[in-house]
């Protein structure tokens, strides 16, 4: 059975990881990042371990068998005292978590360090891949270590079930809640698995087996831990898709404002940022989304104030009496009188031709409230998606590259 389930909670384990991967190398200060990661490393770790292929290679490598018992059980404990790691981070203050993270190491340590110890007594004479706790249930210092290791595992556990029921109730975002609640049932179902090895403690001190149940233990410690995998990863999902989603509606806005900005290039050139004489050490970063979404803003607010002096109140009054005649209202009708704003002012520029300073006027969306870093672009796009469809031509296309 083991080798059936384990190879699959590998697979999530593994695209967990990579998952995380990213979030590890970008918050390099966030200890609650760098444990979760380590959860899915160890956990990979302990079932690529346990696959009886990699059991047999190790032996074979190592020179003492069955030694993947010990290396995947100790991953399995250190995964529990990061788990523990993780909550601890977001549900304490930095301080508390610091002291309280440092107390699960060090007892997870601990018990690594026993079950080495008690290993190391056995006189294990041939590999056993298959039924390991079964061949061994008899031997009193084998009894000692499954102890050992059990009380650990259904200790982490529970506590892990509790933990994250208790933070869960306490947490403001649905993806945090889903997940953690999702972990919590996860560590309940591994109970299963605790259940049967204390069994086959008592089982050896009475001379009877449990391998009957052996299948179960399997399946409630591979279902357990493959919930467990998945709960851990539903806020990380959720925070990408997000930041994916965010991105989007970058690279959207940046191309979405090319026609404003076009209209004003095309008779200010003057607009456009100097890029070229920026650091070359310095241009790669210029080359992010994030970055040339701001750039074409900025510029677009620069011909925004080129074009200023050229507004004409009488332009105003006619573009929204038209666009109220065509039931517009709110923002989009600001919107709209602001691109008409737009182009008057454009073209009264390339003839000179000011108005009177009576007849000075302010764009119609100048008094927009933006208090979003988006909000700023999305009220420029207003603007842009009420030009005409075929705008200004740049005198020097090859520059519009952004």
């Amino acid at each position: 059975m083991k080798d059936l389930l384990h190879p699959i909670s590998l697979v999530v384990a593994t695209l967990g990881f990579l998952c995380l991967l990213r979030d590890v190398l970008t918050r390099r200060r966030d200890p609650a990042s760098t444990a979760l990661a380590a959860v899915f490393l160890l956990s990979g770790l302990s079932f690529l371990f346990s696959i009886t292929p990699m059991w047999n290679y190790l032996d074979r490598v190592l020179g003492t068998v069955n030694l993947s018992v010990p290396l995947a059980q100790g991953c399995v404990v250190a995964l529990l005292a990061c788990q523990q790691v993780v909550l601890t981070y977001w549900g304490s203050p930095p301080e508390v978590a610091r002291q309280q993270s440092r107390r699960w190491l060090g007892a997870g340590l601990a018990v690594i360090a026993g079950l080495l110890v008690l290993f190391a007594l056995l006189t294990p004479s041939a590999p056993h891949p298959i039924n390991f706790t079964l061949y061994y249930a008899h031997d009193d210092w084998y009894a000692a270590y499954l102890t050992l290791y059990v009380t650990a595992y259904t200790v982490g556990e529970l506590f892990l079930a509790r933990a994250c029921w208790r933070l869960a109730s306490r947490s403001t975002r649905g993806s945090v809640r889903l997940g953690l609640r999702i972990v919590a049932l996860g560590a309940t179902v591994t109970l299963g698995y605790s259940a049967v090895r204390i069994g086959d403690v008592i089982a050896g001190a009475f001379d009877t087996s449990l391998a009957a149940w052996e299948d179960f233990a399997w399946t409630c410690g591979d279902i357990g831990a493959m919930l467990t995998l998945v709960g851990w990863l539903v806020p990380t999902i959720s925070d990408q898709a997000q930041s994916v989603q965010y991105r989007i509606k970058q690279y959207s806005s940046y191309y979405g404002l090319r026609p404003l900005w076009l209209v004003f290039y095309s008779q200010a050139p003057e607009i456009e940022l100097p890029i070229d004489r920026v650091d070359p050490a310095q241009r790669r970063r210029f080359r992010r989304i994030s970055i040339r979404l701001y750039r074409r803003a900025v510029e677009i607010r620069d011909g925004r104030f080129v074009i200023r002096q050229y507004l004409d109140a009488a332009v105003r009054e006619a573009s929204e009496a038209h666009h109220r005649a065509r039931g517009l209202h709110g923002q989009e009708l600001s919107a709209a009188v602001t691109a008409d704003q737009i182009l008057a002012g454009i073209a009264a520029r390339a003839e000179g031709a000011r108005p009177a300073p009576d007849q000075l006027t302010e764009f119609a969306d100048s008094e927009r409230q933006t208090s979003r870093p988006m909000d700023d672009i999305d009220a420029l796009l207003d603007v842009a998606r009420h030009l005409p469809r075929q705008p200004a031509r740049a005198p020097h296309l090859e520059r519009v590259s952004g």
